[in-house]
């Protein structure tokens, strides 16, 4: 395995969420390869949706439907980071490695079905990202956050101000517009949030073209219903989801935390009140009027858990909290990223 600007699985054309523009490239979520224009993308269809990537031989993999690349086994799993967001399970000559990016395991009761939780595939070894994992960063379940969040924003629409609700970013916007939605909420929001919505709105109810390489001279090519939660949460019983923008109809407002004064032009003189609704709640609500630890991604204690279920003898870690996790965990962790390079399977481990 090497990285360069993303990770590279070493014997195959795979390479995940890479910065740069690669040949083949596995996209975790929809906000984790920006613009670097990859010719093949290898991703949910809701994640190849909500990325605009359509045609020009991307691959929109249903979960849990195996396919392979040339001799490459591979699978998708839900990795819970966000709408669309999955982990890539990878079978080569034998050896299983499972790339996973963020993932948030379930605690406490389902949080409904806008929600999807991450999975766990037994691997000889595991890529994973923490971008939490501080001793003292303890989630609550994520159905009491959700919970909360709906009541405050019902209390601040009663008295006629806008509840506005500020995320980290435009995925993380879209699942809490997808839950207020599916509790009846009417929703404004920042336009990258509304440009989400309308793909998944596209998307939804459609059929999604899969290519399958068995080899590289053959693809095969059927189409497969789109169904499961994550996108039937984002066109609930009650209708599509549709994020307006801002206007004088009192609404619930999802909008960029890194935007603030987007929303002061789009709100002019209209009373709001504001809620920091990310994980970054759990170090206080800053200048917002309240906030609600609705993270994104596992705690540490989840997320050792999960590395745990994997049984992976290998485990690389990336993100802020890399070292406090590699910390933890010992001798079979280490921490990926620049300028590390690293072989996935050394030879006295495989014998």
């Amino acid at each position: 395995m090497t990285w360069r600007d993303g990770v590279h699985l070493t014997g195959t054309p795979i390479w995940c969420d890479a910065r740069r523009r690669r040949d083949v490239c596995f996209v975790s979520s929809a906000d984790r390869v920006g613009r670097a224009g990859h010719h093949q993308l290898i991703g949910s269809p809701l994640t190849l949706a909500l990325l605009g990537a359509r045609g020009g031989g991307h691959l929109g993999v249903p979960l849990h439907r195996r396919f392979t690349l040339g001799t490459v086994r591979l699978e998708l799993v839900a990795s819970g980071r966000g709408p669309g967001a999955a982990a890539l399970h990878v079978d080569h000559d034998g050896k299983r490695v499972l790339y996973a990016g963020a993932v948030r395991p379930l605690r406490g009761p389902r949080a409904g079905e806008a929600i999807e939780v991450a999975e766990v595939r037994t691997s000889h070894a595991v890529v994973v990202a923490a971008p939490y994992g501080a001793e003292h960063q303890r989630f609550p379940p994520l159905g009491d956050a959700i919970a909360q969040t709906l009541d405050w924003v019902r209390a601040q629409l009663a008295t006629a101000r806008r509840p506005v609700l500020f995320v980290d970013t435009a995925l993380d916007g879209l699942e809490v517009a997808a839950c207020l939605h599916a509790a009846g909420i009417a929703l404004s929001g920042a336009r990258a949030i509304r440009d989400l919505a309308r793909r998944a709105g596209e998307l939804a109810g459609t059929g999604v073209t899969i290519e399958e390489h068995s080899n590289p001279a053959r693809a095969v090519r059927d189409r497969y219903p789109i169904s499961g939660t994550a996108i039937s949460s984002l066109a609930s019983r009650s209708g599509e989801l549709v994020i307006t923008s801002p206007g004088r109809e009192p609404r619930a407002v999802v909008w960029l935390d890194s935007d603030r004064g987007g929303l002061a032009r789009a709100l002019a003189d209209r009373p709001f009140a504001t809620a920091l609704v990310s994980g970054r709640a759990l170090e206080g609500r800053g200048t917002c009027d309240a906030a609600f630890a609705w993270a994104n991604a596992a705690d540490r204690e989840q997320l050792l858990e999960w590395i745990e279920a994997t049984s992976a003898r290998e485990v690389f870690v990336t993100g802020a909290f890399a070292e406090a996790i590699a910390g933890v965990l010992g001798p079979r962790a280490r921490i990926i990223g620049p300028p590390h390079q690293m072989t996935l399977f050394p030879r006295e481990a495989a014998r």
